[in-house]
């Protein structure tokens, strides 16, 4: 049986890694239009056939501030961004279910959960201190909160926007940078539906503060159909 995704490592080692097939952390965007039910619960059984493990992750309440930004009360983003993680929650504990993972619960995290877990606060730190000190991560920060922003507001965003928005890429960087530590993994395969800003630093060296650990890959993964169409679906989120 044919696969209904197609996989792109972004890199030599990332296409190792892939091939090893230890780990796979499959982000997902809340206001994307991408990720519908469907998608994610068939994104991961296709994960689990090819993965030792599969780890899940979804924002945490850095999301709201995306929307706060855009010009959103502060209690209606918090609301919006609940009910949008909720809608992303629920596939994603239904495919890890139906993929017979044990204890999904665990495979599916957000980042401010995440955040009772030394590996990430260490991580978050590192991120943070990057992002004041390496101009590379925090253009790659920045590019990443002004098309969110952009997106939920539907006009060009301010620096004051950008600041305010800008944790969000920063909380999302540990789990880029080093998913093997804060999942107790030797290796792991960072798997996203397009190109990501956040990545292409870290894939080229420009980052001269913020390294991927040694086990750290990343993947491009489509529909089959859409790769042969040509098309991608984009979406609200990031």
């Amino acid at each position: 049986m044919s696969s209904p995704f197609v996989i792109q490592p972004c890199s030599p080692q990332s296409a190792r890694l892939v091939e090893r097939g230890e780990n796979v952390l499959l982000g997902l965007s809340p206001w994307n239009g991408y990720y519908k039910p469907r998608t994610i619960e068939a994104l991961i059984d296709w994960a689990s056939t090819h993965f030792k493990t599969v780890d899940v992750f979804l924002p945490g309440y850095e999301a709201a501030l995306t929307l706060t930004a855009a010009g959103l009360p502060a209690l209606k983003a918090v609301h919006r961004t609940r009910r949008a993680v909720g809608q992303l929650r629920a596939p994603a504990r239904r495919g890890l279910e139906k993929a017979g993972v044990a204890d999904p619960l665990r495979h599916l995290h957000t980042w401010t959960q995440l955040a009772n877990r030394p590996a990430y606060t260490a991580g978050r730190a590192r991120a943070e201190r990057a992002y004041r000190t390496d101009p590379a991560v925090r253009r790659a920060c920045r590019a990443t909160a002004h098309g969110a922003v952009r997106h939920a507001s539907g006009i060009e965003p301010t620096e004051e926007q950008i600041d305010l928005a800008v944790s969000y890429a920063i909380a999302e960087l540990p789990l880029i940078v080093d998913g093997p530590a804060v999942f107790g993994t030797d290796t792991s395969v960072f798997v996203y539906h397009r190109p990501m800003d956040l990545i292409e630093p870290l894939l080229t060296g420009e980052a001269a503060g913020l390294h991927p650990a040694l086990g750290q890959g990343y993947a491009i993964v489509t529909p089959v159909e859409e790769r042969r169409a040509g098309q991608y679906q984009e979406g609200a989120g990031s």
